[in-house]
Order: C-alpha cells, then structure tokens, then sequence
C-alpha cells in the first residue's frame, strides 16, 4: 500500500469516526424529540380524551353514592343522565385513544390498557348498584379505583424524556390528585347529605380527601404552576366559591361526632353544591388549561429539538467538510513532496551506475551538475529529506570517485607488474625453447629434452596466470600481426592444455580471425577446453557451425554434467562478469567465469553453456563477423604450429567430478588386423582384384576442386547479404511446405 493510499485511509477513517460521533450524538436527539412528540400525540389523543370520562365518572360517583343512601327515583333519573354522560366519556376515550392513535406513536400504551381493563366492569357495577345487592362503599370504590387509575395514566404520560417537561408536569399530576380528592369530599359530602348524617368511616375518608388535596395545592401544584396557569390559580383559591368550600369543610371536620359519626350535619352543607360546583369548574378548566400548554410545550420542545439535530448536523457537516478538504490538501501535498522525492532517488538510481561507470572509465564527474541541490524554499521535513537525499548523492559520487582512483591505481600496478613479469617469463620460455630445438635433434640427449620440457610446463603456467591478471586488470597483450584461422586457433588452444592429445579439432570453417582478437579468442577457448577436459575421461570435440550472423564453436564433452541452476548461474556470469567486489562477497578465488566473461566482453563474443547430448556440458562460442577478416593471400591451411606444454586451466563452473581412476599413461595398442597371408588364407586361392582410388568416379568428381578464392569485400557478397539470403530462402522453404500442407487436407477432403 502506497503512503498516499495510507494517509488517504487514515483521513477516512478520522473523518468516518468523526461522522460517526456526530450521527450517534444526532441519533439520540432525535430519539428524544420522537419520543417527545410520542408522548405529547399520546396526551393529546389519550391523556386530553380522557378528561370527559375522568369528570364523568367523578359525577357518577357522588350520584351512585347518593342512590345508594335514598334511593328515590328523582335520584334514579339523575343519575341515569350521568351514566349516559359517562358513557360517551368512554366512547370518546376509546376511539380517541385507540383508532386514532398511530400503532408506532402509542407512547406508554400499557397505563391505557388498565383504564381499558377497569372500564370492563363498568357495567356490572352498574347493575350492582340499581339491585342494591352489593355494598355501597364497594360501588363507589370502583370509580374510586377507575379514578386513581386514569391518575396513573397521566402520571406516566408526565415522565417525559425533557428535565424541564418533566417538571411541568409535576402541577399537573398535583392537579388531577387535587381534583380526585375534592371529587371525594363531594361524594361523601352527597351521601352524607342523602343519609342525613356521615358515618365515621366516610368521615375519616372525608378528612384524609381533605388533607391530600390541601397538601397538594401547597406543595405540588402552586409552587411549580408556569406564570399563566398560577394567576388562574390564584384567582380560584381567592374567590367566594373556594372560601366557601372551604368554611364548609371545617365544618365538617370539626362538627360534634359521636363515636366518630356526625349525627347532625352542620347548615352550611346545603351550600356545598353551588359552591363546590363552581370551584370544580374552574379547577377543571385549569387541568385542561394546564393540560393543553403541557401538550403544546411538548410539541413546541420536540420542534426545537428536532431544529437543534438539524443545526448540529449541518454544523458538524460543514466542519467535517472543511476537516476533509484540510486532509486533503496536506495529504496531497504531502504526497506531492513524497512523489517528487521518490522521483529524485529513481533518477539517483537510474543515474549513478552510469555515474559510476564514467568514473571507473576515467573521466570526471561533477556531483553538484549532476546531482544539484534543492532550491531554497520553506523549510520543513521534506527540504531536510531533500537535503538528505543530496548530500548522500554528493557522498556516493565521491566514494564511487576515490574507489575508482584507487581501481585504476591497482590495475595499473597490476597491470604493469604482470607486463615485466610475461616479459621475463616470454624471455624465459623463448631461451626454453632454443634449448630444446637444440638438443631436440639427437636421440642420445633425449633425457635432456625431457627435462626441459619439464621445466617447460611450469613457465607457461606461470604465463598463463600473468594473462589472467593482465586481461582482469585491463590491460592488453601484443595482438597478432597477422590473422589466424579458426581451426589453427582452436589446435593453439588446445596446446595450451595438460591433454591436447585429448581434443579432437572438427573445425571446418574456413574463417579467418583479426590479429588484434586472436589472443583474446586463444585464451577463451583454452579456458573452455581446459574446463571440458578436466571433468571428461573421453576426449573432447570441437566443431564450428556457420549460421548467418557468425560462427560458432561448439565444444562438446562427455564427463559430468551440472543441474540446471548451475547452468543459469554459470550462464549469467558470462554474460555479465563479476566484479571484484562480489567475487571478494561470496569467497570466490576462481578466475575462470570471471576472465573468459572479460574476454568475451571484449571481443564481442558470447559464450554459453549448456547440456549435452552425452550427459556432458557443451560450450558454444558465438564469434561475430566484427572480429572475423578475409583470408590472407599467403595463408598455408595445412601448417599447423606444433603443440606446445600448457599448464591445467582452472574449471570455469563447479562441477563436482567423480575420481577417475588410474590410468596407464601408456597408448593401448590398436586391435590386430587379420594379414591376406594369414593361417586362414589359402594360398592355391587367386589374389584379388586391387582397387585404385578415384577410379569408379564421374570423370567430372575425378578432377580435383579448384581452390577457393580469397574473400575480397568489394567483388564478394558480405556476410550480412548471404544472411538476408538465406533468411528469405528459407521463408520461400516455409511458404511452400505450408501450402502442401494444405493442398493434402484439400486432396484427403
């Protein structure tokens, strides 16, 4: 993964993190303004629904308990006008609160479903109450019950999730709880009324009714009524009606009871109805009043709720924007600095070797033209990596520089030690030379012969070393001054190794090298036979095939072979020599690879090897036109120089040689022909006709061929036409045989 992919992930992952906060704060405001709006559609539809059927069975109540203490008819009739008044209470609360009120929206819908559940024995109260068969403070228990059920209900609607809806809620509970208790009094005070007097227990009810909503005007309701709702407050407890209600009360409490029950009810209950009537309306138009702002409020804080989540979103959008655009372009800058300093190490890359190569030639080099310092600009991290990358330019072209100097100082020096001492050892070998042409022509000194041959053998490979080192540290041996044949170079070769004796020359082409490339190609093909003998106990074959771009020697041996790695391995350090570097590396002391890769380099030759047929290795010399010359006018073909002692050639690749076995350093003897006169030949028998050579030939063959001119460049096709020949011969070739091809599927069709 790239920096930038990198720095572009890290960005979107900061900035989907920071979306993700932002949409989980959101989230849960928007939870909050639903469920508001929830329980404000639940309280508009459930909690204000429920207000007819709330009032109607606090009537019913005090009409039942009068019923039940007289039961007259005129009281019969009221109060079937009241349950009818009810029932449309509860028929208004049910469609209100259940058809109307979306399934998703019915916020708290387990506190409707008991008012459902109690209003279920409604009816069978009712029919207790006109029998008469049950007691009468169990039948008005049940709206009591029924009552303090629908409290719960907005008890529960009250609880919403908004501290400061929470807390206007709290009148209005306060409110409903009042309400219940002044209904209470009510119907006590009309069952006491209709019974002419108030038992003890209804006058302790009375009493606890009296108290809790006393206490619940003080304490719940009038401290936390909004500014509107408390100046309706205050004028209902300041007026005649809720005075008198209030006279009427402590009346009754403190009126003269015996054991408990008030046997005279005090004169100022028959002013209860008109009073309370009047303070019961107002107190409930203050419920609804209250009610209808709690709703509204509801709606309202939902509203602004909902305006603070689209606010926080498009703030928290507009800033994660800005933060993405901010990313964005310090991520492309800095990506833009860090493409260019890649741009500069690839061109550092791309250029120092060659660099390296102009100082190794010679030539000098300046770092600061080719590797320039950054321009002064704003200092920041990247200028210092620029800096860097600079200075470590400058310090690499340096280096490179001394290594080179001090390169070129060894190779001169080695190159220069190994020039006197092939001179001393040439001198050496040429006086070897007199001594044995000199004591070569007489049988009787033959010892002596033998023994400068002996000290012959060392000298040149003493010789052969010099030529190493010199052809590794760049310097070159006297050319020819005259060209060579390639089957001559290939016999001098092979007189340069242990077993010339061993190398059987195949060499049929009839091409001429240049002087200046003769040694070069002598030293590489010694090596290869030199490599080739050392792993053969057979002898080793060298043939020349002519295709169109030069001429290959093909040196073949039958000895062990190399895995295929090796092959790559040996291949490849042919095609491009080791440095002295890498061959100090890996611990290499062998110069073979190393100087016939150097030689090939030089001439222009290519050198591969491969397996053979045999099982051996098979060297193939690929030797090019370049170094290739016409045959001189005074060459003699069949002079070949006479084999000369050589030293063992290093093997090129590693090649791991079974021990062979010892051997007679005598010729076995050629097997025995059978004579004509042997034991099995009879003497009586005629002789045999005896054959002359050339005579069964065409009298044309008989001839023999002319000799073959020498290459003249101007009057002769050059090599290059006899190659764009050859090529479109053997296209013509193709063109034929394919169409044959098909004119035989057409013929078997």
């Amino acid at each position: 993964m790239t920096v930038r992919a990198r720095l572009m992930l890290v960005a979107t992952v900061a900035i989907t993190a920071l979306l993700g906060f932002v949409a989980v704060d959101a989230w849960g405001d928007w939870q909050q303004q639903t469920r508001l709006r929830n329980d404000s559609a639940t309280g508009e539809l459930g909690g204000e629904a429920s207000l007819p059927l709330f009032v109607g069975a606090q009537q019913e109540r005090r009409l039942t308990a009068a019923f039940l203490a007289r039961p007259t008819a005129a009281a019969k009739a009221r109060l079937d006008e009241q349950r009818a008044a009810t029932d449309k209470g509860v028929a208004s609360f049910r469609h209100l609160s259940g058809s109307k009120l979306e399934t998703e929206r019915r916020h708290k819908w387990e506190y409707v479903e008991r008012v459902y559940t109690k209003l279920g024995g409604l009816e069978e109260n009712r029919r207790a109450v006109d029998a008469r068969s049950g007691d009468p403070d169990e039948a008005t228990g049940y709206y009591t019950g029924l009552l303090a059920t629908m409290v719960e209900f907005y008890q529960a609607l009250s609880a919403m999730d908004d501290a400061q809806l929470t807390q206007e809620t709290r009148p209005l509970v306060g409110l409903f709880w009042a309400s219940e208790g002044a209904s209470q009094e009510d119907a006590l005070v009309a069952q006491a009324r209709a019974a002419g007097r108030m038992s003890a227990e209804d006058r302790r009810a009375f009493a606890a009714a009296y108290g809790s909503q006393r206490v619940m005007y003080r304490r719940w309701i009038a401290p936390y009524l909004p500014p509107k709702d408390k100046r309706t407050y205050e004028d209902i407890v300041s007026s005649k009606s809720w005075r008198a209600v209030q006279r009427i009360e402590s009346d009754l409490i403190s009126a003269p009871a015996t054991g408990g029950a008030i046997e005279a009810l005090p004169r100022s209950v028959g002013q209860w109805d008109r009073a309370f009537g009047q303070v019961a309306k107002q107190t409930a138009g203050l419920n609804l009043s209250r009610t209808q702002g709690l709703l509204a409020h509801g709606y309202q804080r939902a509203d602004e709720i909902r305006s603070e989540v689209f606010l926080k979103l498009g703030i928290s959008l507009a800033i994660v924007i800005a933060l993405a655009v901010l990313i964005f372009g310090i991520v492309r800058s800095v990506t833009r600095r860090l493409r260019d300093l890649q741009r500069r190490a690839e061109e550092t890359a791309t250029r120092l070797p060659a660099v390296v190569e102009r100082l190794q030639a010679g030539r000098s080099v300046d770092a600061h033209q080719e590797f320039p310092r950054p321009h002064a600009g704003r200092a920041d991290e990247f200028t210092g990596l620029e800096e860097a990358l600079a200075s470590a330019q400058h310090t690499a072209v340096r280096v490179a520089g001394n290594q080179a100097a001090d390169r070129r100082g060894f190779a001169g020096f080695v190159s220069r030690t190994s020039t006197r001492a092939l001179n001393l050892v040439g001198v050496q070998l040429d006086r070897l030379a007199e001594l044995e042409a000199k004591y070569g022509q007489r049988p009787e000194d033959a010892p002596v012969l033998e023994d400068l041959i002996s000290v012959d053998h060392p000298g040149v490979a003493v010789r052969r070393h010099l030529d190493n080192l010199q052809t590794l540290a760049g310097g070159h041996t006297e050319p020819y001054t005259e060209p060579k044949a390639l089957a001559d170079i290939v016999h001098d070769a092979a007189a340069e190794t242990d077993a010339p004796e061993r190398v059987t020359n195949k060499v049929r082409a009839q091409v001429w090298i240049g002087p200046r490339a003769v040694n070069g190609l002598i030293h590489v093909v010694a090596a290869l036979l030199d490599n080739a003998l050392a792993y053969s106990r057979s002898a080793v074959t060298v043939t020349s095939v002519t295709p169109v771009h030069g001429v290959a020697l093909q040196i073949e041996d039958m000895g062990t072979g190399m895995r295929d790695e090796e092959y790559e391995e040996a291949n490849a350090k042919l095609s491009t020599p080791p440095t002295f570097e890498s061959m100090a590396l890996h611990e290499d002391g062998r110069l073979g690879l190393f100087v016939v890769g150097h030689l090939a380099r030089r001439h222009g030759l290519r050198v591969r090897l491969r397996p053979s047929d045999y099982g051996g290795t098979t060297a193939v010399v690929m030797i090019p036109h370049t170094i290739q010359c016409p045959e001189p006018a005074a060459a003699h073909p069949d002079a070949t120089p006479a084999p000369l002692p050589a030293d063992r050639r290093e093997p090129l690749p590693v090649r791991t040689a079974p021990p062979l076995p010892p051997q007679d350093p005598r010729p076995e003897p050629a097997p025995a022909l059978p004579s004509p006169g042997g034991p099995d030949t009879d003497p009586s028998a005629p002789s045999l006709p005896k054959r002359r050579p050339q005579t069964h030939l065409a009298p044309q063959l008989a001839q023999p061929p002319a000799p073959t001119p020498a290459y003249d460049p101007e009057r002769d096709i050059s090599p290059e036409e006899i190659g764009a020949t050859w090529g479109a011969w053997q296209s013509a070739n193709r063109a034929a045989d394919s169409a044959h091809h098909e004119d035989m599927k057409d013929d078997k069709r």
